[in-house]
């Protein structure tokens, strides 16, 4: 029997360190008092899934014979592949297609995945982004790629589907604590930091750095091996046609996540339809069944879940059943228990007084509590609706009618099943499935007694992007757009856990600018219930005194204290970025030996990242946080891509110094003009300011795909154009500094530098050209 390889002792190693020590974390968690039973429940799967995951590491080394014969280099064991075989190089558009597919598909995937299963990933979401770009960047730079690199990733990806899988009950359980002690933001969850000292702080700060490190290493190792088939896809075919390829496929990678999210599918669906191309590089038997079981085992780690597991287009929710009493919902009657990725949210509970009689006190006292003292209440607005806690509140209260606003169908649809006073099956109730400032903008003014802001901090994020789903229900220009809906005298009434004390003075301060006038705190424990009158809806509002640190649609970032980057995020990045040149380094890549045709790709990679973040904050602004707008935006992108690449084709090469004139006027024009010049409109303005904003995708496409075209070698070209995204996933944490119109002149600056790049390549081609002989092809 062949011994253990290097390659299979490493995977061996790492996937037992990951069972072994989930086995037994989950079984000594479990036996915390306290607990509720499904956290137990949910720690005892944990602690299964760690020794399922210890005994197939065992048989793969019962089997590492035959394992060795498909993943160790095949100019040790002989031939790759069966004569006639090699379909992979037989049909480089397919094989381009399929690469290009999986990479994108698996990519956004895994966003998603990660930043649901481990909740420092909601606030470091760029780390799995970051991850996949480095990945493919330096596999398409190393370009060569075989079947053994297909089987390789699927091999690697089985221990991270499972440390993602199983991280909510096990990970989270430690690095929870690190997240809110070493953020200055406000941070969703049970453990809050209250008067922290600067070590502490900073050491949780490590904490977090070194997991988010480790993490973005192993997804770049995994992406190099499924970038290298794409480089090497890149190589076997015409530059232009291969871009168009790729677009098209990333196209439909996109379009089959988002058609998956849509219909609610689980994670091993999204699994099985990501992992399945890569069968295309393995047309043998053994080969393709090694290949399935890997799929089918990565599919088995992520399916397990304990409680109503729930995939909604925008985040993971899980259900509980809570059964009644003091021990349980406190009341009367069952309650329904809701997390987000597995940390608590809001539970649907029965709070009519005969239901908590027998307790003698409403152990949820702020939902009444929002409408205390306020009487003939002919229609009331609830934004972030929710499971319906804030609709029976209201209907409690007298409410005449309820319009229930909650851009999540999923969370609406537990709510119809499980709430026990059943609110949305009142006739008085209208509920409205979108997202909250496109509501504001459909709904009539001056109809509204009260304008209810439920809990809506879900921190869940939006695409590729630091922007959250609540993050521009919680500005200025949001709440001006509430108030406009209310009646004379109307309120509106926002309740929060507002734990930190600058968070508790911003709310104030927003609605003292929005109702003009005094604001009512009411304390109900964990939550804090702010309210304020509006004698005038229609009267302009008065200029906030401070403005600078108020939320606005530019700078939406609500649960940071003040402008600029945190310290836990400069910590953290500091540790990313050196680890980004270390996997840089590890596979070959140094800066001294790159050219200025490297750069130029490299600058417009660092551009592109940063326009589409901008387009896409402006079209969610535009036409709402949903999913769907998210999904069109990206396909907007890659179709303008696509059509910059048809231009070039047909017209042939349009003149750099043209291109890089209009994608100047373009991004500036973006600029200067801002979207609330169009907001309330009307769909019309809307749509020709959502072009305009997209426009500049355009103009860079038209510069790439010329590039691109006379590129001599497609895979360091490609590479080094991904890899420029990696700063640009960087850069893009400056949001929360400058804002996001300013991100516009990052991205012209990039743009800027990818130019001076090319002039240069230029001038370099001209000097070493031999007089009387045409330049090279990249000149």
């Amino acid at each position: 029997m062949r011994p253990v390889t290097p390659l299979l002792s490493a995977w061996a190693a790492v996937a037992a360190t990951l069972g072994a020590g989930t086995l037994f974390a989950g079984l000594q968690l479990a036996r915390e008092p306290g607990l509720a039973p499904y956290e137990r429940d949910t720690l005892w799967l944990a602690a299964g899934m760690g020794a399922a995951l210890c005994v197939l590491v065992g048989l793969v080394l019962v089997l590492r014979g035959r394992c060795w014969s498909l993943i160790e280099d095949p100019a040790e064991v002989g031939t790759e592949f069966p004569p006639g075989g090699d379909r992979a190089t037989r049909r480089p558009y397919a094989t381009l297609f399929a690469a290009s597919f999986a990479a994108l598909f698996l990519e956004v995937m895994l966003i998603r995945y990660a930043g649901a299963q481990i909740r420092i990933f909601a606030f470091y979401k760029n780390v799995p982004l970051v991850g996949s770009f480095l990945g493919l960047g330096l596999g398409c730079w190393l370009g060569g790629g075989r079947r053994r690199h297909a089987l390789r990733f699927l091999l690697w990806l089985l221990p991270l589907a499972f440390a993602l899988a199983q991280g909510s009950a096990v990970i989270d359980r430690y690095l929870g604590m690190a997240a809110s002690a070493g953020s200055s933001e406000q941070v969703l969850g049970d453990f809050i930091a209250t008067g922290e000292g600067a070590a502490p702080r900073i050491i949780s700060q490590i904490m977090m750095g070194m997991f988010c490190a480790a993490v973005l290493a192993a997804v770049t190792f995994l992406f190099a091996l499924l970038g290298r088939l794409l480089g090497d896809a890149f190589d076997q075919v015409p530059r232009l046609a291969g871009y168009t390829v790729n677009i098209v496929a990333s196209l439909a990678g996109v379009g089959a996540f988002a058609a998956l999210s849509w219909l609610q599918t689980p994670p091993w669906v999204w699994f099985a339809a990501g992992l399945v191309p890569l069968l295309w590089w393995l047309p043998d038997w053994r080969g393709a069944a090694a290949a399935t079981a890997l799929i089918a085992a990565s599919c088995v780690a992520v399916a397990p879940v304990a409680g109503e597991v729930v995939w909604s287009p925008y985040q993971k929710l899980v259900g509980h059943v809570i059964p009644p009493g003091p021990d349980g919902s406190g009341t009367g009657s069952p309650a329904y228990l809701v997390q987000i990725s597995d940390v608590f949210y809001q539970i649907a509970v029965d709070l009519r007084p005969a239901a908590w009689a027998a307790l003698g006190r409403n152990p949820f006292p702020h939902y009444d509590g929002a409408f205390a003292g306020m009487h003939a209440l002919e229609r009331v607005l609830i934004v972030g609706a929710g499971t319906g806690n804030d609709v029976a509140a209201a209907l409690r209260a007298g409410a005449a009618g309820v319009d229930a606003v909650d851009i999540d169908p999923a969370i609406v649809a537990m709510g119809r099943a499980h709430h026990p006073e059943r609110p949305y099956d009142d006739p008085r109730v209208r509920v409205i499935v979108d997202d909250a400032r496109r509501a504001f903008r459909r709904l009539p003014p001056g109809s509204y007694d009260a304008v209810v802001f439920g809990l809506l901090d879900s921190h869940t994020q939006l695409g590729i992007s630091s922007m959250r789903l609540d993050n521009y229900v919680f500005t200025l220009e949001s709440l001006a757009s509430a108030r406009r809906l209310l009646k004379p005298g109307g309120s509106i009434i926002l309740t929060a856990a507002t734990f930190r004390d600058w968070f508790r003075e911003r709310f104030v301060a927003m609605l003292e600018v929005t109702c003009d006038g005094p604001v009512e705190v009411a304390s109900f424990g964990a939550w804090l219930t702010y309210r304020c009158r509006v004698d005038d809806s229609a009267r302009p509002l008065a200029p906030a005194v401070n403005a600078a640190t108020l939320p606005t649609d530019d700078w939406p970032f609500l649960y940071m204290p003040s402008r600029g980057v945190p310290g836990a995020y400069l910590v953290v990045l500091a540790m990313l970025v050196a680890t980004s040149v270390a996997a840089l380094r590890v596979g070959g890549v140094e800066v001294r030996r790159l050219t200025p045709d490297h750069a130029h790709f490299f600058f417009l990679g660092a551009a592109f990242l940063l326009m589409e973040v901008v387009a896409i904050n402006r079209l969610a602004l535009l036409f709402g946080t949903t999913w769907l707008v998210s999904a069109v935006g990206i396909v907007l992108v890659l179709g303008l891509i696509v059509a910059a690449n048809l231009t070039v084709a047909i017209a042939g090469s349009v003149p750099y110094g043209i291109a890089y004139a209009a994608l100047a006027l373009s991004l500036l024009g973006g600029y200067a003009v801002e979207p609330g010049v169009v907001l309330g409109r009307g769909t019309g303005p809307s749509v020709l300011y959502g072009l305009a904003v997209l426009l500049p995708v355009y103009f860079a496409g038209l510069v790439f795909a010329r590039s691109f075209r006379a590129a001599p070698i497609a895979g360091p070209a490609i590479g080094a154009n991904i890899l420029g995204a990696v700063v640009g996933g960087w850069a893009e944490y400056l949001t929360t500094a400058i804002g996001i119109r300013r991100m516009a002149l990052l991205a012209l600056a990039f743009y800027a530098a990818s130019l001076v790049s090319l002039v240069t390549a230029r001038r370099k081609a001209r000097a070493t050209t031999p007089s009387g002989l045409p330049a090279p092809a990249s000149s």
